[in-house]
């Protein structure tokens, strides 16, 4: 087996390898962008067993599909 003959299989590794990376980073572009119009809201003092509401406004600017798996309060 001559030279090319050993560097034929270590190219198409380096093909096969970049061709993988090229289609993830393709893929990736497709994510959901969160965007929360005011991510802090300041509650003033209540009274014990009042209800307090707030409402925050939430879209996805991206191009996925965006899952709120969970909610805390902070």
């Amino acid at each position: 087996m001559g030279r090319t003959g050993k560097l034929l299989p270590f190219l198409c590794l380096i093909l096969a390898f970049w061709f993988c990376a090229a289609n993830a980073a393709e893929k990736q572009t497709d994510v959901p962008i969160i965007d929360i119009e005011s991510p802090t809201y300041e509650f003033e003092e209540i009274s014990q067993g009042e209800t307090v509401r707030h409402t925050f406004k939430v879209r996805n600017k991206g191009t996925a599909p965006l899952q709120i798996k969970g909610v805390k309060p902070g």
